[in-house]
């Protein structure tokens, strides 16, 4: 799968997601598959798959931070607990963005 392939099926997950693709996703040049976003004033990332085995990832800025500095199988944990599947799950990762940034 190419990285344009893998960039279009997270777009589709995206908009099912959201209803809609953000208009200001912004895919890392240096690491094509991980892009940025703003949801409703929170920073997300969403990866996006490299081969057919895998699916679209989307998760919280903080959450893919903690994910980036742990080691192995606890970054593999991380990404299974912190995904955002539906839109339940975006709007609760909504709300602890949001405590996040008032409490500092």
């Amino acid at each position: 799968m190419t990285d344009d392939e893998g960039q279009r099926r997270a777009k589709v997950f995206l908009k099912q997601l959201l209803g809609t693709t953000p208009e200001d996703l912004c895919w890392d040049e240096t690491h094509h598959l991980q892009g940025h976003m703003c949801v409703d004033g929170s920073d997300l990332v969403v990866i996006a798959p490299r081969d057919e085995r895998h699916e679209p990832v989307v998760l919280t800025a903080q959450d893919w931070d903690e994910i980036r500095h742990a080691p192995g199988e606890r970054a593999a944990d991380l990404v299974r607990r912190c995904a955002i599947h539906d839109h339940d799950e975006l709007d609760a990762a909504v709300v602890r963005c949001h405590r996040g940034a008032t409490s500092n």
